[in-house]
C-alpha cells in the first residue's frame, strides 16, 4: 500500500495571468513537457504517455480565443522527505485570462515536481502512470481552475458547469443539481476532486483516493468542455502505449492494468 499526497501548487486566486490581444487562430490542444533533473529515462517516457494521453482527449479550445495557445508542463524529481511522506506538488503556475472573449481562464504554464523517493515507488509498482495522469489533469485545470471559471464555489461541496452536470444526471441521477465535490481529506483534496462517495463509486481517477481498478467517467471528460476545452467523443479509442504502461479505457472503463491498494490519492 502506497501512501503519501501530493499539493496544489496554486491557491485560489493566486494565478497570474498573460495578456491576450486579437483573435487567434487556433490549431488544436498541445502540451508541450520541459521534463528536468532528477527523472529516469523509463519515467519521462510515462510522462510523454500522459501527454499524449490528454492531446488524444481534449482537441482544442471552445469560442472566441485572444491567445496564441502554449501549454507549457514542467516536471522533475527531487529528494525531499522520503517514500510515504509528500509525495510532491502539482497545478498550473500562470493562466491565459480570456474571460472577457468566451469567460473562461485557462493554463499557460504548469508544474509537477515529485520526491525521487516516491518516483521510483510508484514506477516499480506500476501507478505512476495513473498518477501522473491524474496530476496533469490538475495542471490542466480540474479542481485548480474551478472557481476562476465560475464552476464551483469553494467549500460548497457542489460542482455546477453545465456539460459535467448533464453527464453525471444522464449516468446516474436524472434530477441531480450538482456534481458532488469531495470536502474531506484537507488541503489539496477537499475542493479539488469528485466526491468519493459519489454515485460513480471511489474508483473513479478524479476522486480522492486510489481505491483499485481505477476508472474514467464522461463526467471527467465532461468536466474539461466546462473549463473551455474541446473534447473528443467519449469513445475514442485509447492511444498505443508501451506494454508495460497501465493503458487508460474511457467510459467507465479500466484505467491501468492493476488492482491498487488503497492510498490518499496525489492532489
Amino acid at each position: 500500500m502506497l501512501k503519501g499526497k501530493f499539493k496544489t501548487l496554486v491557491p485560489a486566486m493566486m494565478l497570474a495571468t498573460a495578456s491576450v490581444g486579437a483573435q487567434a487562430d487556433v490549431l488544436g490542444f498541445d502540451i508541450t513537457l520541459e521534463l528536468g533533473s532528477g527523472l529516469t529515462d523509463s519515467q519521462k517516457d510515462v510522462f510523454t504517455q500522459a501527454e499524449l494521453f490528454w492531446e488524444s482527449q481534449i482537441t482544442g479550445y471552445e469560442g472566441d480565443i485572444r491567445f496564441s495557445p502554449a501549454l507549457t508542463i514542467t516536471a522533475n524529481a527531487a529528494a525531499n522527505d522520503g517514500v510515504g511522506g509528500v509525495l510532491g506538488s502539482a497545478g498550473p503556475r500562470t493562466g491565459y485570462d480570456n474571460r472577457a472573449y468566451n469567460g473562461k481562464l485557462y493554463t499557460a504554464t504548469g508544474e509537477m515536481s515529485f520526491d525521487s523517493a516516491d518516483i521510483d515507488n510508484l514506477e516499480s509498482n506500476g501507478s505512476l502512470f495513473e498518477v501522473i495522469v491524474h496530476e496533469m489533469a490538475h495542471v490542466l485545470g480540474f479542481g485548480t481552475l474551478w472557481t476562476y471559471n465560475g464552476l464551483y464555489v469553494e467549500g460548497s461541496g457542489e460542482y455546477t458547469g453545465e456539460y459535467a452536470l448533464a453527464a453525471y444526471q444522464a449516468e446516474t441521477d436524472s434530477s441531480a443539481s450538482y456534481v458532488p465535490v469531495e470536502l474531506e481529506g484537507g488541503e489539496g483534496t477537499a475542493d479539488g476532486h469528485w466526491d468519493e462517495g459519489w454515485l460513480l463509486g471511489g474508483s473513479e481517477l478524479m476522486t480522492g483516493w486510489l481505491e483499485g481498478v481505477t476508472t474514467l467517467s464522461s463526467v471527467t471528460l465532461a468536466q474539461f468542455r466546462d473549463l473551455g476545452y474541446l473534447v473528443a467523443d467519449y469513445d475514442v479509442e485509447v492511444p498505443d502505449v508501451p506494454s508495460d504502461v497501465p493503458a487508460p479505457l474511457i467510459g467507465g472503463l479500466m484505467l491501468g492494468l492493476f488492482a491498487f491498494g488503497r492510498r490518499k490519492k496525489a492532489a
